[in-house]
């Protein structure tokens, strides 16, 4: 076997053995979701409790803002927000709903709640029916849960009545010692078509007592279902441009009076990627891109090289399959085909000052099969970044039969490439 192709094949077979040795299940035990669910559920009661302080027209204005900067504040006995910046769609604003909002960061949200919110003697403000998703992982761990929200006082710049609005918190669980601590991460109008019953993400849970018959959460509430708000909701369907590099070489019987040597050419175009929702660890993608490709034929006797160029369109389709299926940062593995369409080829000798036209003496097409990896990164709300690094392994003869190259013995040559390119693509 060729030294590129052995190389390929050994570069991928060790990534897959790494990336996949790394790759691992969370698991709780049985007791350890009960925790988490519960102080989940405490966490709204504690939110409600906040909200109805915070609109307590008793409550002196240091009264109310020592109260939310110690909502957020780590080493506060009052912690309930992961940090200050924890995403909240605003509800405050009346008949403002899940297609119609806009973010407000924890500490704008309650001050807000501060200034425009009438205040009460009573508390006005009512969480209630709240439900709590299984244990879920992705960077950390955490659940979703479901609440009604119903504002009983009215918003002072709108005379717009409130009306009770489905909310859902994202809760971010993290071991202490021996015991769960949870703290909100998020906070979004409940969407009732994303089923919050769905298994996807969820730890491997450990029964420690197969006995027990504790009566279990009830998770037959409305479904819904939500990224965490200040991560991002990844959308399915991305769209975008990368640029790079490929470094290609040719294999064949070549004449003992000529060497082949690797040449470096670049990549451009459009890539579009599907995130499958149902299986989180595999997407589908296909790239529109214009290769440039190649070769180096040294003549030894006479030290004089040709420097081959093939310009290629290229339509690769393949899968990925995502090792970590983390949303922030995906590392994958791609496998799959490249039909390639030559646009043209020239060659160009050291001893000569202009290139020849060699389009008729290639293939017009050239099939690839693909093997690589690549990172994917969350780059804003709802976009992503791709560094993208692949061998296309030619499986077809680039030269045309009808004319004879004579630095071939047997005029058959294939064609194969590294390439890495860096992508930014728009979720849609």
């Amino acid at each position: 076997m060729n030294i590129f192709y052995r190389s390929a094949y050994l570069s991928f077979a060790f990534i897959l053995i790494s990336l996949t040795w790394i790759h691992a299940q969370t698991k709780l035990t049985d007791k350890d979701v009960q925790e988490i669910q519960s102080k989940a559920k405490g966490n709204i009661t504690e939110l409600e409790n906040l909200m109805n302080f915070v609109t307590f027209n008793a409550a002196s204005t240091t009264e109310i803002q020592s109260v939310i900067e110690r909502s957020y504040t780590a080493s506060s006995n009052n912690h309930l927000f992961f940090n200050r910046k924890v995403v909240i769609e605003d509800d405050l604003t009346p008949g403002f709903n899940k297609d119609n909002t806009k973010d407000l960061e924890a500490d704008k949200y309650l001050n807000t709640l501060d200034v425009y919110y009438e205040k009460t003697s009573e508390p006005s403000i009512h969480l209630t029916n709240v439900q709590v998703s299984n244990v879920k992982k992705k960077d950390y761990l955490y659940v979703k849960v479901v609440f009604d929200s119903k504002f009983d006082s009215k918003f002072k710049k709108s005379s717009v009545v409130y009306t009770t609005k489905q909310r859902m918190a994202v809760i971010r669980a993290d071991k202490i010692g021996y015991s769960w601590q949870t703290r909100i991460i998020g906070i979004t109008f409940y969407d009732p078509f994303k089923p919050i019953t769905s298994t996807e993400n969820d730890v491997v849970v450990i029964n420690t007592n197969p006995y027990a018959d504790e009566k279990q959460p009830d998770l037959s509430y409305e479904k819904g279902e939500i990224k965490p708000a200040y991560t991002t909701e990844q959308r399915p369907f991305n769209i975008g441009v990368k640029v790079g590099v490929a470094s290609s070489v040719w294999v064949g019987d070549v004449a003992s009076s000529y060497e082949l040597g690797g040449k470096l050419g670049g990549v451009a175009g459009i890539y579009m990627r599907y995130y499958g929702k149902r299986y989180s660890h595999m997407g589908l993608g296909m790239d529109l891109l214009y290769v440039a490709k190649g070769a180096t034929v040294t003549t030894q006797s006479s030290n004089i090289k040709t420097d081959f160029q093939l310009n290629y369109v290229e339509v690769p389709v393949f899968v990925n399959i995502f090792i970590l299926g983390k949303d922030r940062f995906k590392p994958y593995i791609n496998l799959g085909y490249a039909p390639a369409f030559l646009l043209s080829a020239s060659s160009k000798r050291s001893n000569a000052s202009e290139s020849l036209d060699q389009t008729d003496y290639f293939q017009s097409y050239d099939g690839n099969v693909i093997l690589g990896l690549g990172f994917d990164f969350k780059a804003s709300r709802r976009n992503r970044m791709t560094v993208d690094m692949r061998f296309d392994l030619g499986t077809s003869n680039i030269l045309n039969t009808k004319y004879r190259f004579l630095f071939v013995n047997d005029n058959q040559i294939s064609q194969g490439a590294f390439s890495l390119s860096v992508g930014y693509a728009f979720g849609l």
